[in-house]
This record gives structure tokens, sequence and C-alpha cells, in this order.
């Protein structure tokens, strides 16, 4: 297992992820690259991880003899409009800006000049043409990072044109059509995937990447590299499974010395994975779905029976009750496969004892 330090902390493995995010970038340009996956997987800090090192010669003086990136997560950005979108995404160098706060700037936002900028807001120029010419000028290969692309649901340019629609359209003009310029969108909301997928083009223009949890291997590797013996290791596994997440975090707490019994430890883990379902069964008592209860019930002991479940019409489960769960991150759907597992398997565990305790 290769250990890499990154941001004061261990980048587990990953090799593999990276290996083929970073080759994907030296084909040209054809699909949209959709990277997606189950919460806490990573899937950001993998790709930060290659925007910092692998794509930058020198990322703190952000220079980059070979790529034109633009890394933007919307996670961190505030908008809920289309003119609170353009100031997002595009910045104005008006010559009073510090150099290095302007070669900052370019890695996360557009420059355009102040005209442009104002005729954008105001709709006269419209913003992906703008970006899109200055792509197509670029003597470098360009390459677009968007993480959490499900922020721009919900907000219109005008009253007929969805920004996210638009969005979309000029992704697949960079890369399907055009080939100018790779683009890769980040999700951990597959319920928003599966929609688009289902309701659009996006099959025909986009490649889809799963990045999961550790496999039980990698997983018990890393415990045993950080002072876990093997039986200590295998018994988180059966508990935490192969969530990085759960797995630094005990790790952090073993170093720690913040707990005495790693079984009691664990137990508690599920314990307040259960209290967590309960609490949604309390939600879904206040909204009159209490259908919601008994149908995630039957859907949770399908997954401990098999380790998924598959939606079909043999067993009837509502949307509402899948949506609700998958966005509560209790449960795990892949649009793809339109497969339904535990977010994780401190949840699995907490299936079983919803099961045992009815």
């Amino acid at each position: 297992m290769e250990k890499i330090i990154f941001r004061q902390t261990e980048l587990v493995d990953r090799e593999k992820e990276r290996k083929f995010i970073k080759e994907w970038f030296d084909t040209i340009p054809s699909e949209i690259l959709w990277i997606y996956g189950p919460k806490s997987t990573g899937k950001t800090t993998i790709i930060e991880y290659i925007v910092e090192n692998e794509l930058f010669d020198d990322f703190k003086l952000f220079k980059s003899s070979k790529y034109n990136v633009k890394y933007i997560n919307f996670r961190r950005k505030l908008f809920g409009s289309y003119e609170s979108f353009v100031d997002s995404l595009l910045f104005v160098d008006d010559g009073k800006l510090d150099e290095e706060f302007k070669m900052s700037l370019n890695l996360v936002a557009f420059k355009v000049e102040l005209k442009t900028h104002q005729e954008i807001k105001e709709k006269k120029l419209d913003l992906f043409d703008t970006l899109f010419e200055q792509l197509k000028e670029s003597p470098k290969k360009n390459i677009l990072i968007f993480d959490e692309i499900q922020s721009l649901e919900d907000i219109y340019i005008d009253k007929e044109r969805e920004l996210l629609k638009e969005f979309l359209n000029f992704c697949a003009s960079l890369t399907k059509e055009s080939h100018i310029s790779h683009v890769v969108l980040l999700s951990s909301n597959t319920i928003f995937i599966n929609k688009l997928y289902n309701n659009s083009k996006l099959k025909e223009t986009s490649y889809f990447y799963k990045i999961s949890h550790f496999p039980k291997e990698v997983a018990t590797e890393y415990l045993k590299n950080n002072g876990f013996n093997d039986k200590e290791a295998n018994l988180i596994w059966e508990y935490l499974g192969g969530s990085i997440f759960r797995l630094k975090r005990i790790v952090r707490d073993k170093q720690n010395n913040w707990f005495d019994d790693l079984e009691e430890y664990l137990k508690k883990q599920v314990k307040i994975a259960l209290s967590e379902i309960k609490m949604t069964f309390r939600e879904f008592r206040k909204m009159n779905k209490r259908e919601s209860i008994k149908e995630f019930k039957i859907l949770a002991q399908k997954i401990v029976d098999k380790g998924y479940f598959i939606i079909n019409d043999d067993i009837e489960i509502s949307d509402f009750t899948i949506e609700y769960m998958t966005e509560k991150e209790i449960l795990f759907f892949d649009p793809l496969e339109n497969k339904i597992t535990a977010n994780n398997q401190v949840f699995f565990n907490a299936f079983k004892l919803l099961g045992e305790s009815e």
C-alpha cells in the first residue's frame, strides 16, 4: 500500500482510482466523466490531490505547463440565483488584485473583463458561449472539474431556461461535440444523477466511474499499519467495513486513548446508526408517511438477506422512501445497476439490529 501524506493526513491507497483519472486526462475529450459513490469514500480528496500534485508543476505558484485547470467546488459556493452563480464563476481583473491572489483565482473561476461580466449578468451575452470561446483559445489542455453539481438544481437563467440543463449542454459541447476540454462532474447524490440519467441524453454523453468504500484487504492492512492486530482489524471490518472516514476516526481515537474496550466502541457506532434510522421513523410519522416505515423495514431486511436490493416490480417500495433514506445517507443507490445497499457497513449492522428488535 502506497503511503501518501496529503494535507497533514494519510491518503490511503487509491492508486487505481488516481491512475484511471490521470489516464483519462491523457485521452481526447469525448465524454463527460461522472465520478460518483457513497459519501465519505474520498472522491473530493482524490480529485484535489490529483489537481494539486499531478496537474500543476508548482501548485503554490499555480503553474502548470501542460494543463489549464479549473476546479470549482459548488459546495463552497453560495448562490441561489443565476446572477450569484455568474459572480461565483467569474472574476474581473481590475489591476488592483494581488498577483498571488489573482493566480489562485484562475484555478477556481474564469477571468473576464468588467464589461463582459456586466453583459453576462444582464443576459446580453451568453455565459456559456463566452466560456466556450475562452477555452477554445487556450494553448494548454483544458480540464474542468465541478464538484457537487446538484447545487444547480432549481435555478433558472430566465423563466424558461434551467441553469442545470444549460450547464450540462455546455459540458457536452466541450467534450463530445468539440473535444476542447475534459469535464469531470462529482456527486454523492445518486438520486439526482438517476433523474438526469433517465430523463436526458446523459447516457450518450457520459462515462460513469464509481469510487466505493475500501475492500477488506485494504481496510485491514491500513488498520494493522496503525497499531491494530489481526484480530482487532478483522473485528473492526465486521462492524465498520471499508469506510475510510470511520477507519481514520477509529485510528485517531485509538491514538488518543479515547476508548478502553474496542468491541464496546464498535457496538456503540452501530447503536448510533440505529438511532439515526429510528429518528427518520419519527420524521415519517410527522409527515404522515407511516407506510414508508413499513417499506423501509422490508427493504432493510432484503439488504440483510442478500447484501443488496434490486428495484423491481416484485416488491413495491415508493420512490419517496428510497429517496428520503438515500438523502439521509442511510441507503446508497447505484443508478447504473438499479441497486440499493446500506450506505456503509455500520448501517448494514444497524439493519440487523432493527430486524432483531421487531
